[in-house]
């Protein structure tokens, strides 16, 4: 079994988040997720030991699952969710648990962690995991992927070169040294979620800067079937753009559906019919 002690020692910017949230140190809170930052690349294989233990807590336990995947139970049982951003499959098993959806497509455009999540989904033929990334235009293009010191951050790799590489800095990680950070370069197949012809109800997208490619390049899908969206930090592009496709911006603060609100980390697309089954 799992501790709770491990769970934290794996993941610093929770132990932070928690210090932060007894004294209610803010300052105190970012000095420390500085610091555990820089530490934690000391050691990059803990990184699998880590995710490892993420995703049994959220399968088993329901742990470490963000509060607008919870939502989601209002929509339990649905037919199709999309997962833009498999990572290391996070959120495949968070809807899992809470959407139910008959089938997950989840989309990895990198190669290792594609290949990790079809051998690990290889037994459950719910899960769809295809190695491409989405777009507006396909195509083949670079994924930048930040790593230092060895330890690489999966979560923040990118299409666009800016958003990968300049997200460690020394406002973010203690002691940072510059030469110590690398961008590797793979070269990827980007579709377009039109292309798959599909129907979800539900679809996470995390691509780190990338958001509105992908939403441009699916706006028929998103226009026709009016799923619910979890995006994090959308631009005011994007909120336009699925405002024109029917969907309204909502952030979820204290339990609450806030119309506009951008304070939380995700937000929420919702037709109104959506809105109104998960207020409900």
């Amino acid at each position: 079994m799992v501790s709770p002690l491990w769970l934290s020692w794996c993941n610093p910017v929770a132990i932070s988040n928690k210090i932060a949230d007894a004294g209610g140190h803010h300052m105190l809170s970012h000095q420390i997720k500085r610091q555990l930052r820089s530490v934690q690349t000391f050691f990059p294989g803990i990184r699998t030991a880590k995710f490892s233990a993420y995703n049994w807590a959220t399968r088993n336990l329901g742990w470490r699952v963000e509060p607008e995947f919870r939502l989601l139970d209002a929509l339990a049982p649905c037919d199709l969710a999309v997962d833009i951003g498999g990572n290391w499959g996070q959120s495949i098993y968070a809807l899992q648990r809470h959407a139910k959806p008959g089938k997950i497509v989840s989309f990895e455009p990198n190669p290792q962690l594609a290949a990790r999540l079809k051998s690990t989904f290889a037994g459950d033929a719910s899960v769809e995991v295809e190695s491409c990334a989405l777009g507006d235009t396909p195509g083949e293009f670079d994924l930048y992927l930040p790593s230092y010191r060895g330890y690489e951050y999966d979560g923040l790799a990118s299409l666009d070169y800016d958003s990968a590489a300049k997200w460690l800095n020394p406002e973010r990680m203690a002691a940072f040294n510059a030469h110590l950070l690398e961008i590797q370069r793979h070269r990827i197949e980007v579709r377009t979620l039109d292309s798959y012809d599909l129907a979800p109800d539900i679809v996470k997208i995390d691509v780190q800067g990338h958001e509105e490619a992908v939403i441009k390049g699916g706006l028929d899908t998103i226009a026709r079937s009016q799923p619910v969206l979890i995006i994090e930090d959308p631009t005011e592009g994007l909120i336009a753009l699925l405002a024109d496709a029917g969907l309204g911006h909502f952030g979820l603060v204290d339990g609450k559906l806030i119309p506009g609100d951008l304070s939380q980390p995700n937000s929420l697309f919702l037709s109104d019919a959506r809105r109104k089954l998960i207020a409900g």
